[in-house]
C-alpha cells in the first residue's frame, strides 16, 4: 500500500513539473505572439515538437481538456488507456469517460477554482464498458489562446484489485490466527524493529493493541524462561540451528501468565547473516493445564497402585513387565528389579497356563478371577485371582492384570473340604439317630396307646370276670340244694334271674372290650403297617379319638368334631393316625395347665375334588412369636426339662409333607389358642409309604 502511494506521489510530481514546463513554453509562444514572433521560426517548432515528444511518450495518460469537455490534446496512453480511439476521443471529449458525469462536474468546479489538485481518485468507464479506477492530477493553463487544463490519469484498477487481495488474505490470515489463538512476527535485525499481528495483542487480552516498543516482547518475558529462551534464539541466529521451537510463559495484560508455543526462523543475506526472524506463536496454556492434569492424574494413579494391597503388573504382549507395584513384589517373591527384566511366563507355575490365560483375553476380551498358581524362587506355590484388562502404555497396546493372593482362601478351602466330608458323616449318623428317635417316639406313642387301651379293657374284662365268677358260685350253690333235695322253686327262679342279670353284664362288657381291641388294632395295625388303603375319613378320626380316649379321660379337655361322612381318602391311614396323635398330645402338653378346661377342635372339609383340608385348633395358651417359626424344627421344645424330645411336630410337618405328600401350615397368637391347617390329597400318588421319614429344612414357612 505504501508502495503504491508513493508510485502516484511520484507520477503527481511528475505532472506538476510537466505542467509547469508546459505554461512556461505557451507563454513563450504568447510573448511571441505579441511581438509578432514567426510561429513557425525553427526554435519555436523545435519547442513544440519538443514538447509533444514528451507528452506522446508519457507512460500515463496525458489531455489537454476545455472546461467544457473537449479534448485538445491526448497522448497516445490516454487512447489506450481509455480503450478508445483518438479520434472518438477528440470527438467526444471526455464527458462519455466518466461513470458519473456528476463527479466531473464537481472535479472541473474545483479545479478552475483552486487552479490544480493532485492524486484526486476518479471512477471512469473505458470504450468496452469496463469500470477502472485511476488518480487524476489537473492544472488549469491558457493553450492556444483559451482557458483550459492538463490532466495526468495513471490507472489504479489493477492496483486496486491487488490491494483488495492483499487486504482479503490480510482478514483471512488475522481470522485464522484468532481462531488457533495464535499470532505471527516479522522482526528486522538491522533496524531493530519488530512486527506484530494484530491477533498478538488480542492473544495478551488487550482490548485495544497497546504501544509495542522494540522490548515489549522482552519485558514480558517469564523470569524462569528467559535465560532458556534467550539462549536459544541466539544459538539459531548464529547458524546453529535450521529453526527453532520452544515453550515459554508470557505475561497477559492482567498480570497472569500464560504458555506459548513458539516457532521460527530467520531470513540470512547473501553472507549468512541473519537479517530477519519470522515466525508464529500459539497460545498452549489450556493443553499445558490439561497436560499439567494428566501428569498430576498419572502420579496420583501411580501412587494409588503402589498402595494398593493388590498386585498391578503392567505387561507388553512381549511378555516383559514395564510396571508392577509393591504387592506384586510380595506376592512373587522377587524384587522389582528381578521382575521387570524377566518373562512373564517364567512366574507361572505351568507356563501353559498364562497361554491358556492369553488365549482366553483374544477370545473373549477382559475377564476376572482366574485362578492360576505362581511358583516362589524357593519353590513355594502361590494361589490368586488373575483379572486381566488392557490399556495404552506408551502409545502401545499392554496388559492390565491384578493378582491378588488367595493362598489362605485355599488352605481354608482344603479345610472347609475336610469338614465338609466330616459333617455330611456326622449328619449321617444324625439322620439314623434321628430316624431311630422319631421310631423310638412313634413306638413310644404305640405303647402309651397299649397302656390306655390295656387300662380301658381292664374295667369291662373285670366286670365279665366278676359277673362269670358270680355265675360259678350260684350254680355250686344251686347243685348243693338240687342233690340235698333242698331245691325250690323259689330257688331256681332267684338262680334264673342271677344267671341273666349275670350274663347282660358279661356280654355288654366283652363287646365293649372286643370293641376296644378292634379299634386298638386298627389304629395300631395301620401306624406300624404303613400300608395304603381307602377309608372314610370321619370314621378314621372317631377311631383314632377313641383310642386316645383313655388319655383324654385323665384332662379336662373336651374334642370336638366337624367332619362330614362319606369323604373317603385313598391314603395311608397309619400316617394321619399318627399326625392327628401327635396333634393331640402336643395340644394336651403344651396348651393347657393341670386341671384347666379346654375344647380341642378337629374340622373337616373337602377342597375340590383332589384335597381335603383338615384344621386342627385348641383355645389354649397359643404359641410365642419368638418360638412360631421353629415349632417344626427337630428337637424344639420348651418342656424338655419335663420329658419333651421336641419331636412330636417334627414328625406331624415330616409326615404331612413326606408320607401323605400335603402341607401344614401353623398359626398362633400368645394367649389365642393355636391352629394348624394340613391340607391333604385324597388319593395319594404313591403305592407304598417311604421307608425313612425325610427331614424337613430348618425354619419353614409358617403362616400366621
Amino acid at each position: 500500500m505504501i508502495a503504491n502511494s508513493l508510485t502516484v506521489a511520484l507520477f503527481a510530481l511528475f505532472a506538476g513539473l510537466l505542467a509547469g514546463f508546459l505554461a512556461g513554453v505557451l507563454a513563450a509562444r504568447r510573448v511571441a505572439g505579441r511581438f509578432r514572433v514567426d510561429r513557425t521560426t525553427p526554435s519555436s517548432a523545435a519547442t513544440e515538437d519538443r514538447l509533444r515528444a514528451i507528452l506522446d511518450t508519457a507512460p500515463i495518460g496525458v489531455l489537454i481538456n476545455t472546461r467544457d469537455g473537449d479534448n485538445l490534446y491526448h497522448s497516445p496512453s490516454a487512447a489506450t488507456c481509455f480503450k478508445v480511439s483518438g479520434e472518438q476521443l477528440q470527438r467526444d471529449g471526455m464527458w462519455p469517460l466518466y461513470h458519473d458525469p456528476g463527479d466531473r462536474r464537481a472535479a472541473i468546479d474545483r479545479l478552475y477554482a483552486e487552479g490544480r489538485f493532485d492524486g484526486q481518485e476518479v471512477l471512469l468507464r473505458r470504450g468496452d464498458g469496463e469500470t477502472c479506477m485511476g488518480s487524476l492530477s489537473s492544472t488549469v493553463i491558457e493553450f492556444e489562446g483559451q482557458r483550459c487544463h492538463i490532466s495526468w490519469f495513471y490507472d489504479l484498477t489493477e492496483q486496486k484489485k491487488a490491494d483488495a487481495v492483499r487486504r482479503d488474505l490480510a482478514d483471512r490470515l488475522e481470522m485464522a490466527l484468532d481462531a488457533t489463538g495464535a499470532a505471527v512476527w516479522d522482526t528486522d535485525i538491522p533496524r531493530g524493529t519488530c512486527w506484530w499481528s494484530d491477533s498478538f495483542a488480542r492473544m495478551l487480552g488487550y482490548a485495544e493493541p497497546p504501544e509495542m516498543p522494540a522490548d515489549f516482547w522482552d519485558r514480558r518475558l517469564h523470569p524462569d524462561d528467559r535465560q532458556r529462551v534467550l539462549t536459544t534464539i541466539d544459538a539459531h541466529l548464529r547458524g546453529e540451528t535450521a529453526a527453532y521451537a520452544y515453550d515459554y510463559r508470557l505475561r497477559r495484560a492482567d498480570g497472569g501468565w500464560m504458555w506459548i508455543a513458539a516457532q521460527g526462523r530467520a531470513i540470512r543475506d547473501a553472507s549468512g547473516q541473519a537479517v530477519r526472524y519470522v515466525g508464529i506463536m500459539t497460545d498452549i496454556t489450556e493443553r499445558r493445564r490439561q497436560e499439567e492434569e494428566v501428569r498430576a492424574g498419572k502420579e496420583r494413579l501411580l501412587r494409588i497402585l503402589e498402595a494398593s494391597p493388590i498386585a498391578v503388573n503392567i505387561t507388553r504382549r512381549d511378555g516383559l513387565l514395564v510396571f508392577c507395584n509393591t504387592q506384586s513384589e510380595i506376592i512373587l517373591g522377587r524384587s522389582r528389579d528381578d521382575l521387570l527384566p524377566m518373562p512373564a511366563e517364567r512366574l507361572y507355575a505351568d507356563p501353559a497356563d498364562r497361554q491358556a490365560l492369553i488365549d482366553r483375553f483374544e477370545r473373549e476380551g477382559p475377564f476376572r478371577d482366574a485362578e492360576v498358581r505362581f511358583r516362589k524362587p524357593d519353590g513355594t506355590i502361590v494361589w490368586v485371582l488373575s483379572s486381566w484388562g488392557e490399556i495404552e502404555m506408551d502409545g502401545e497396546p499392554a496388559l492390565l492384570t491384578w493378582l491378588y493372593d488367595i493362598n489362605d482362601r485355599k488352605a481354608a478351602e482344603a479345610a472347609m473340604v475336610a469338614a465338609r466330608d466330616e459333617a455330611e458323616r456326622a449328619l449321617a449318623d444324625l439322620r439314623a439317630a434321628q430316624e431311630s428317635l422319631i421310631q423310638a417316639e412313634a413306638m413310644a406313642s404305640l405303647g402309651q396307646l397299649v397302656a390306655g387301651v390295656a387300662h380301658e379293657i381292664n374295667t369291662p374284662i373285670g366286670i365279665g370276670l366278676t359277673a362269670a365268677s358270680h355265675i360259678a358260685e350260684q350254680a355250686r350253690d344251686l347243685r348243693v340244694r338240687f342233690d340235698s333235695g333242698q331245691l325250690k322253686k323259689t330257688n331256681l327262679a332267684e338262680y334264673l334271674d342271677t344267671v341273666t342279670e349275670a350274663a347282660r353284664l358279661l356280654v355288654s362288657n366283652m363287646n365293649r372290650a372286643a370293641a376296644l381291641v378292634q379299634s386298638f388294632k386298627r389304629v395300631a395295625v395301620d401306624q406300624t403297617s404303613g400300608e395304603r388303603r381307602s377309608f372314610d375319613l370321619r370314621t378314621y378320626v372317631d377311631e383314632v379319638l377313641f383310642s386316645l380316649r383313655p388319655r383324654l379321660k385323665r384332662t379336662l379337655v373336651a374334642v370336638e368334631v366337624d367332619c362330614p361322612e362319606g369323604l373317603e381318602m385313598d391314603s395311608f391311614p397309619g400316617a394321619l393316625s399318627q399326625v392327628l396323635t401327635n396333634l393331640v398330645i402336643n395340644a394336651l402338653i403344651h396348651a393347657y395347665g393341670d386341671d384347666q378346661r379346654g375344647t380341642i377342635r378337629i374340622a373337616a372339609h373337602a377342597d375340590g375334588d383332589d384335597h381335603v383340608v383338615i384344621d386342627f385348633s385348641d383355645d389354649g395358651f397359643g404359641i410365642p412369636d419368638d418360638h412360631l417359626t421353629k415349632v417344626f424344627e427337630p428337637f424344639f421344645t420348651t418342656k424338655r426339662g419335663e420329658g419333651g424330645s421336641g419331636l412330636g411336630l417334627h414328625i406331624v410337618h415330616s409326615t404331612v409333607t413326606g408320607v401323605l405328600g400335603g402341607t401344614v401350615a401353623v398359626r398362633s397368637a400368645a394367649g389365642q389358642g393355636t391352629g394348624f391347617t394340613l391340607r391333604l390329597p385324597r388319593h395319594v400318588a404313591r403305592e407304598t409309604a417311604p421307608e425313612a421319614v425325610p427331614s424337613p429344612e430348618p425354619g419353614p414357612a409358617v403362616p400366621v
